[in-house]
Order: structure tokens, then C-alpha cells, then sequence
């Protein structure tokens, strides 16, 4: 039931029915104004702009890279905190620029022009030796490679006990993969 919650596009929901409840209201206030119809209105009317608001501040989910056959059997392996980055970043969020943007800006990846985070492009689950392993590719707002192998000891610490963090570039300074094994 959670997953099913977590997977909900408020956005939409408030604005479908905040406009239909609107509509109606509307309409029955066009025919006879009466009390139902200025609550609908009075209803209405503000989902739909609560709608609006969330809709321009979704941030929709990081598409999965479907794993190989291999993942199912070191899935078990896996730690707390690399669950929880995949339901979060598997969701719709609000209010955010960037997925992960609270760890990024406590682990100092931002550009130095203009304070911007690097944009979660992917995420992979893989199976490194024995190992789980998530892969979060990023695509990186000029942020030099020497930066994010500076990061990996932060990172590691950062995501907690049991697990290994390495940095890869992927695309000279526009991609970088960011790989969390269990150890």
C-alpha cells in the first residue's frame, strides 16, 4: 500500500479535481447561485492553484536500469540506506531542483558559478563480485573529475557503514557514475 502512495502524482491529483470541482461549482452558479455552488467554488478554485504550484515544482522519478539476472541473488546484500535511495529517487518529489539535492549539498557537489547540483541521470542496480551495488550516473554541471574522486572518502562515511563508494567518469566533465557496494 505504501509503494502504491508513493507513486502518486499529487500535482495532478489536486489539479484534476480542484478543476472539476470548479467547473461544476461554476456551472451550477451560472444556473442558480446557491451555497453548494459558491463551496465548490470556494473549493475548487484553490486545488486547482495548489495543483498548479506542485506542478511546477515536480521533479519526476529517476528511471531504473533494468539489472541482469545476477542482482536477484546479492539483492539480500543490500543496506538500509541503499533502499532508501531507491525509493527516493524512484518517486515524484517536490520543491526540489535535483534528486538527492539535501546529500548533495552536504557532500560540496555544486558548480562554483551558480550553486547548481548535479542532475541524477540513472540508476542501476549491479552485481560486483559477491557484492550489491548501486550505480547513480550524474550528469555533472562542470564539476572536474579530481572533485568527485576527492569525494569518494566523504561519500563513503556519508552513506554508511558497509559500503564502498567509488567514482568513474563517464563523459569527460559532463558524466559520472557513482558506484555504492555493500563490503
Amino acid at each position: 500500500m505504501l509503494s502504491f502512495i508513493r507513486q502518486i502524482r499529487w500535482a495532478v491529483v489536486f489539479l484534476s479535481i480542484g478543476v472539476t470541482i470548479a467547473f461544476v461549482g461554476g456551472c451550477y452558479a451560472l444556473k442558480n447561485t446557491t451555497i453548494p455552488s459558491t463551496v465548490a467554488l470556494l473549493i475548487g478554485v484553490p486545488m486547482s492553484v495548489v495543483g498548479l504550484g506542485l506542478k511546477g515544482t515536480e521533479l519526476p522519478p529517476v528511471p531504473i536500469v533494468v539489472p541482469a539476472p545476477e542482482v536477484d541473488a546479492v539483492r539480500g546484500k543490500a543496506t538500509e540506506t541503499q533502499n532508501q535511495l531507491i525509493l527516493d529517487v524512484t518517486r515524484y518529489q517536490y520543491g526540489m531542483s535535483v534528486h538527492l539535492e539535501p546529500v548533495l549539498e552536504k557532500l560540496g557537489l555544486e558548480s562554483e558559478e551558480d550553486n547548481e547540483h548535479p542532475t541524477l541521470l540513472s540508476l542501476e542496480e549491479a552485481a560486483i563480485g559477491d557484492n550489491y551495488a548501486l550505480v547513480l550516473t550524474f550528469g555533472s554541471l562542470e564539476i572536474p573529475n579530481e572533485v568527485w574522486q576527492g569525494k569518494e572518502e566523504q561519500m563513503t562515511k556519508f552513506f554508511g557503514p558497509g559500503v564502498k563508494v567509488t567514482t568513474k567518469e563517464v563523459v569527460k566533465n559532463k558524466k559520472f557514475a557513482v558506484t555504492i557496494v555493500t563490503v
